[in-house]
């Protein structure tokens, strides 16, 4: 096995995306994009807040009421996980995350309690499409 092939995956599918307000996480920890990934369909995409700008959110969701998310699929060097989830605040915990080709990464997931007011945006399919679409209202 390389040493590549050994390094944790993490999917990233909200502000941890290329580009955004969140993503400096992962660059300043030596993150590498290994590409485009999209969950099992068990899982709802969320908009949550109140405020500008909404904040994305990973629920999973029982097989029938889930879609594929998109996102990023990242290798991390050593304790570079271990860093990140220092990071993470409630509601959001890293967590395991299925892909749609079966394999299971890290994620950054919403707990499901947290999420009574949020807007279901899963059906655009991934959080840069939801920025694109509320830009364009």
């Amino acid at each position: 096995m390389s040493s590549v092939e050994s390094m944790p995956l993490l999917l990233a599918v909200g502000n941890h995306l290329q580009g955004l307000s969140r993503h400096f996480e992962l660059a300043d920890r030596g993150a590498r994009l290994v590409g485009t990934a999209w969950t099992e369909p068990s899982y709802r995409l969320l908009a949550r807040g109140t405020e500008t700008p909404l904040k994305p959110g990973l629920v999973e969701v029982a097989r029938d009421g889930g879609t594929s998310i998109e996102g990023e699929l990242y290798t991390l060097p050593g304790g570079a996980l271990e860093e990140l989830a220092t990071l993470v605040r409630a509601p959001i915990q890293l967590g395991q995350v299925r892909l749609r080709d079966g394999r299971v990464v890290h994620g950054y997931l919403c707990d499901a309690a947290a999420i009574a007011d949020a807007r279901d945006v899963s059906h655009l399919g991934g959080w840069r499409a939801f920025l694109n679409d509320s830009a364009a209202e």
